[in-house]
């Protein structure tokens, strides 16, 4: 499970959903790596089961890191602060629109296991 997005208190609300739907999460942010970031995250992104992207702030790199997981075949689960609008060409996507830090980690933690059980994304270690 891959966590995209930099602003720490969402991604506090994400790792609480993920860690309760039996995910194990990763944030680029909290992991020791040398060389170029963007290889690692690709890398990353790559071999995950999922990705939870947070659209808050319209920052570009999370566009990019979620438009490179749809090239490789990557599930994604779309976050986004109530009170904003994703760009344009993610307008159409479902998405989980949050409130606040704790609306955000039920809203994802119902999501993410309804996945799981759906089979859409095998349990850690499954």
């Amino acid at each position: 499970m891959r966590i995209v997005g930099r602003s720490l208190a969402p991604c506090l609300g994400i790792s609480g959903a993920v860690n309760a739907a039996g995910l194990l999460a990763e944030r680029a942010d909290k992991e020791a790596f040398t060389g170029d970031v963007m290889a690692w995250v690709t890398s990353r992104i790559s071999s995950a089961q999922l990705v939870v992207a947070d659209l808050s702030r319209a920052k570009p790199n999370v566009y990019l890191e979620v438009g490179y997981a749809w090239a490789v075949g990557i599930p994604t689960v779309l976050v986004i602060a109530k009170a904003e609008k994703p760009q344009f060409n993610l307008q159409g996507h479902t998405h989980i629109k949050y409130t606040s830090i704790k609306d955000l980690e039920q809203k994802l933690t119902a999501k993410l296991r309804a996945l799981v059980r759906g089979g859409t994304v095998p349990p850690e270690g499954g």
